[in-house]
């Protein structure tokens, strides 16, 4: 791996960490492992994952408090958001996730 290509490693890893350090934004990851648990029809109950709305109910938080700590999980991409019909559908990204332990696993 070049110098250039460690340093762009290291900066994704830190902004990962950053995002990381907030408890709402682990408790989302947390709440997104769960199986079953979006009430959106569409989704398959064997899917990880949940709708803003569920996720609102769950953390007892604004719409706008969640979209913004889904932006940032998003930015660093740990998350993953689609629109269904009405709805934003969000799932954790296991390829970053398991990037992040492996870099971490290295120190």
């Amino acid at each position: 791996m070049t110098t250039t290509a460690k340093a762009r490693t290291e900066n994704k890893c830190l902004e990962q960490l950053r995002a990381l350090a907030d408890p709402t934004r682990l408790r989302i990851l947390e709440l997104l492992k769960k199986k079953g648990c979006c009430s959106c029809d569409e989704v398959d109950d064997r899917a990880g994952g949940m709708c803003v709305c569920d996720l609102q109910s769950a953390l007892r938080l604004t719409q706008p408090t969640i979209t913004h700590h889904l932006q940032v999980l998003r930015q660093v991409g740990l998350v993953e958001c689609r629109r269904i019909g009405p709805w934003l559908y969000c799932q954790r990204n296991p390829a970053a996730l398991k990037a992040l332990g492996a870099a971490l696993a290295e120190l």
